[in-house]
């Protein structure tokens, strides 16, 4: 069964899923749990629970996110590492992403992502470097959001300023 309670057996991981919009037609909750419990089964893991921060940004920091921060900051229990279904629903700021892998690595915790075989071992050059580069790409698609949104609401007030009343 992939999904259990704590056990201690090494392998008790927390799921990891987030989305900044829930839209009622977006799948992408079923497709990030998929994945993750894919990942998962993959390392020979087990999830204990979902850390699920819908409509959260990417741009929070994982710590202070509502269901994530808790078990980052101790709160919750014990567990053995964190999987997700990509880098980027860790988060989507480098420094935030960086600091959420070196908790695992210092603290002896797996960090499991789909698509990336096996663990991240952020002590291996190439595997660091790999996971920096999945949270740059993250970190620039956040900001290409971003500037799209700003355009937008400029646009939409300078319509408005133009529209008689």
């Amino acid at each position: 069964m992939i999904e259990r309670p704590y056990d201690g057996c090494g392998k008790c991981l927390l799921g990891v899923r987030r989305l900044s919009r829930m839209k009622l037609a977006t799948s992408s909750p079923e497709r990030q749990r998929e994945d993750v419990l894919t990942v998962a089964a993959s390392v020979g893991g087990h999830i204990i629970g979902w850390a699920d921060d819908w409509e959260i940004s990417g741009a929070t920091d994982p710590v202070t996110r509502p269901k994530l921060g808790p078990w980052l900051r101790d709160e919750r229990g014990p567990y053995d590492g964190l999987v997700a279904a990509a880098v980027d629903r860790l988060g989507r700021n480098v420094v935030d992403c960086l600091n959420t892998g070196y908790k695992m690595r210092d603290e002896g915790k797996l960090l499991v992502t789909y698509g990336h075989d096996g663990p991240w071992d952020l002590d291996d050059a190439t595997d660091e470097n790999r996971f920096t580069m999945e949270a740059w790409g993250a970190q620039m698609e956040l900001r290409a959001i971003q500037r799209r949104n700003r355009n937008a609401t400029v646009k939409t007030r300078a319509a408005a300023a133009h529209t008689p009343s």
